[in-house]
């Protein structure tokens, strides 16, 4: 940034109001919604609304919400339209996520349209990522009472909350339930206050649900916002169209509703809601979920998983294009496009690493053996690419950038070392079949070690070399992990 532009956010001021209502009017058209919220933003005491002025003019803002105890929004940022591109709204956002901080959340999250990159942008290098895609849906509102569901009375909470934990719904929308463009989680606690309200409705059929829609209200207009619907299609389709009539009920021309992308949107647009206003939201939350800051990585979860299973997503991307190309195409040719494009060609890789040094060993026979223990970490542990490593005459393979075997070549045989591990894992006792069997860690009382050493000249003592892999491996991936460092 320029160093004659000078940025502060703070806290919002109610002298904040006029400027900011007249950069409002060249948001969205003039339709921008800070007008409504404003008042009430300034007002909540749990959360933070933040100005940003420029020399002192306020010309942007933002809120940090709390939506329940730890669960903490981002809303509402907005920056005076001639002064995008100065990198100011990075700031404003750097800002915004250290109060959200200080307020000691479990959960952080935001919603922003599916076609605003810089919004979404943000939130990927800061490590959000998303959790639900959501359709914004429109309906007219239908007059007269409703004719498939009705409202949950407070003995069916138990009901209605082990319907919506095992559909479909619940898991696309990453357990939130939106009101408008606002994603509140759909806790045990939101359910039964939902109910209470009488804004969940349920279809029953031989004694249990067998559908289910949950709505809320909006907080900008009031608006009847459809969140949640799951059952058979005809039983959304009529509760959805119930919605409706909730709305005209409360004296709204429409309805809204925010559904996950795919049948639940599918079956709201036939059941008479349009996207009237074609909008697609998705939500964006602070870390990958399950996973703590000992565990390994979620990034490398999943490309180690993606390369163990690269042959079967590879047969799966070429049947999909093969059966929807608007002309026959050959399956060799579109497999080698999708290696070259879209998927790791991890096979050609691995054994383009081992390529030179394979050469040291004598006979097809060991070259064979070292292939098979490549292609075994590759298809059992998603090991590949860098995680191999190579000099003139040793192969190491690698796990959250540890060492956990390392093969010697030699002329007529391989040395395998496997370890050592956080626990004793290799047993004397074990009946081997490998040439010579060392262990070169201090045993245990038990009679295991935490390393083992073993020589193989031929394809037959593969078991051995797989065996310690795998009681290596187990206990990596449990957290136990090797020892040495990241060169190996």
């Amino acid at each position: 940034m320029p160093d004659d532009i000078r940025l502060k956010v703070r806290r919002a001021r109610p002298s904040d109001r006029q400027p900011l209502m007249k950069m409002a009017e060249r948001i969205w058209g003039g339709d921008d919604y800070l007008p409504l919220v404003w008042d009430k933003w300034l007002a909540d005491d749990r959360g933070v609304l933040l100005t940003a002025t420029l020399d002192g003019v306020p010309i942007g803002v933002s809120k940090v919400s709390v939506l329940s105890p730890g669960e903490v929004w981002l809303e509402g940022l907005r920056l005076h339209p001639d002064l995008h591109g100065k990198g100011l709204v990075r700031q404003i956002n750097r800002v915004s996520f250290r109060e959200a901080m200080k307020l000691g959340p479990r959960s952080i999250r935001y919603s922003t349209g599916a076609g605003n990159a810089a919004s979404r942008h943000l939130g990927e290098i800061r490590g959000f990522w998303m959790v639900a895609r959501t359709n914004w849906l429109w309906g007219k509102a239908l007059k007269g009472a409703l004719r498939t569901g009705r409202s949950a009375r407070p003995d069916e909470v138990d009901a209605v909350r082990q319907f919506v934990r095992g559909s479909r719904c619940y898991e696309a929308t990453g357990g939130l339930c939106p009101r408008g463009w606002k994603f509140p989680e759909l806790s045990g606690r939101r359910i039964r206050q939902l109910v209470s309200q009488g804004r969940v409705l349920v279809a029953r059929g031989r004694g249990s649900i067998v559908g289910a829609a949950i709505y809320d209200i909006g907080e900008i207009d009031g608006d009847v916002c459809l969140g949640f619907l799951d059952g058979t299609e005809d039983v959304m389709a009529a509760l959805a169209r119930d919605v409706l009539r909730v709305a005209a009920a409360a004296g709204h021309d429409e309805g809204s509703a925010m559904l996950p992308t795919g049948r639940w949107a599918d079956t709201a647009l036939r059941a008479g809601y349009d996207s009237i206003i074609p909008a697609n939201a998705v939500v964006y939350e602070l870390g990958p979920r399950g996973f703590g800051p000992d565990d390994e990585p979620f990034e490398s979860v999943v490309e180690r998983t993606l390369r163990s299973a690269n042959d079967e997503a590879l047969e799966n991307l070429v049947d999909l294009v093969v059966s929807r190309a608007p002309k026959p195409l050959n399956r060799e040719n579109v497999r080698d496009f999708m290696t070259r494009n879209t998927l790791p060609d991890t096979l050609r890789e691995n054994y383009a690493v081992i390529e030179n040094v394979q050469y040291r060993l004598e006979g097809w026979g060991l070259r064979a053996l070292l292939r098979a223990i490549t292609r075994h970490f590759m298809d059992e542990y998603g090991i590949a690419g860098d995680s191999i490593r190579t000099t003139k005459s040793t192969v190491s393979y690698l796990f959250r950038g540890k060492r956990v075997a390392r093969l010697r070549l030699k002329r007529k045989s391989v040395v395998l070392t496997v370890g050592p591990c956080s626990d004793p894992l290799f047993p004397e006792s074990r009946s081997w079949t490998a040439d010579d069997v060392a262990f070169p860690a201090p045993r245990s009382a038990g009679g295991k070690h935490e390393s083992v050493t073993l020589t193989l000249s031929k394809e037959s003592q593969l078991g051995d070399a797989l065996w310690a892999i795998d009681r290596a491996m187990r206990s990596a991936l449990k957290g136990g992990g090797a020892r040495l460092g990241p060169d190996g």
